[in-house]
């Protein structure tokens, strides 16, 4: 047996950060409030230089929370966090369209004209709005998001100088929209393209149609270039589309050996932990996890040219999955309606069942890891579903303890 902790900090830092322990919760620390941003308080945690995770080497059989610490509180519905490489965190709140930038004991919102841009066209309606964000790996001045606009969902690139976004460029636009089932998420991949996570818009059919960007995945690049939005190379029907047949794909992450994963919501008695493999169709809505697959069929195969989940929830009210993070410790998966943080293991390319290893944070909507290796989720309890705590909504680290 061998233990490892993951932890965002090292050990002379997490001395001065004062993070709560499995045993018992962590004082109030006082916070700083951001001069321009009332309301939205930021910890010293975001701060400190992190730790680099430890290599795991052999596979993790246990996942223990060793401890949670807020990074920031306040938030109002948040989306998406996402870490530059000064350790400094990005996060959208989806009705404000509004970009914040966490960064030790300050919380500021992003301005100019893209900011100007995001608040005035975002299509907060429902569960729409401002959604997904992602930096550009080889240039984190490059930031591109995901919005519902009046015109439909689209993904845009912006130039970062400091805190002043440039006007928006479209990168992709024209995908459906709708109160709810619009994706969001959007995450570059280990190749360097841009994954793109779309809904079906409440249309099922869509989904099934590989004439439109509803209820898929789609590849495309992103470089800052004018090529920006075009077919990545090799994607399987020579158009942007990665796979299809999905109801409303809210997660992408990537495993250390490249698997890529997504989470999906159900209708209401099944989400979805799926392995994402090109030209693959998931289903929607012929199937939903395995209820109407053939007796017999098991999770992760393909069976009559549908892919089928690596791991389910049954009901939809046991997840709501929405933001994963991959790891070597295996797949961590924010959900919503059952207001926890699951770890689904992966060990030796088998998926095992979905385990809740937080459940006193209310609703969360994302979860992700920094530049260290640090796993850290958000909350999403101020969206209009949840039962707002104090503090709400936050960024909050999670320590952990890894067995195998």
């Amino acid at each position: 047996m061998r233990a490892a902790r993951l932890s965002a900090l090292a050990a002379a830092s997490a001395l001065a950060l004062a993070s709560c322990s499995a045993d018992a919760p962590a004082e109030s620390s006082p916070t700083a409030t951001s001069d321009t941003q009332p309301g939205v308080t930021a910890g010293p945690g975001g701060a400190a230089p992190s730790a680099s995770a430890p290599g795991v080497t052999t596979p993790v059989t246990t996942v223990t929370v060793a401890g949670t610490s807020d990074i920031a509180t306040g938030l109002a519905a948040p989306w998406e966090a996402v870490f530059a490489p000064d350790g400094s965190a990005l996060v959208s709140e989806r009705d404000a369209g509004r970009i914040l930038r966490i960064d030790g004991d300050s919380a500021t919102p992003l301005e100019g004209p893209g900011a100007e841009a995001l608040a005035s066209a975002v299509d907060a309606t429902g569960e729409a709005g401002l959604l997904g964000l992602a930096l550009l790996p080889d240039d984190p001045n490059v930031l591109y998001a995901y919005l519902t606009r009046g015109d439909g969902n689209a993904v845009v690139r912006m130039s970062l100088d400091g805190d002043t976004l440039s006007e928006p460029v479209d990168v992709v636009a024209g995908i459906p929209k709708a109160r709810n089932h619009d994706g969001g998420r959007i995450a570059f991949g280990p190749d360097g393209f841009l994954y793109v996570a779309t809904g079906d818009a409440a249309q099922p059919d869509l989904a099934q149609d590989q004439g439109s960007l509803a209820g898929k995945i789609l590849r495309v690049v992103a470089d800052g270039s004018d090529s920006d939005g075009s077919a990545a190379p090799g994607n399987p029907f020579g158009d942007g589309v990665w796979s299809y047949g999905h109801r409303n794909v809210q997660g992408l992450a990537w495993l250390p050996d490249g698997t890529m994963v997504a989470s999906e919501f159900g209708q209401s008695d099944a989400d979805e932990l799926n392995v994402i493999e090109p030209g693959a169709n998931y289903g929607w809505p012929v199937v939903e996890g395995l209820i109407g697959a053939p007796d017999g069929t098991a999770l992760g195969a393909t069976v009559d040219g549908l892919t089928y989940p690596v791991a389910e929830w049954r009901p939809t009210s046991a997840s709501s999955p929405s933001g994963i993070a991959a790891t070597e410790a295996g797949v961590f998966v924010a959900s919503l309606r059952g207001e926890a943080l699951h770890w689904v293991s992966y060990v030796d390319g088998v998926f095992g069942e979905p385990e809740a290893i937080i459940d006193d944070l209310g609703r969360v909507r994302a979860a992700v890891v920094d530049g260290d290796g640090a796993l850290h989720v958000l909350t999403n309890n101020t969206d209009g579903r949840g039962s707002p705590g104090d503090g709400d909504d936050r960024l909050v680290r999670v320590d952990l303890d890894l067995e195998g």
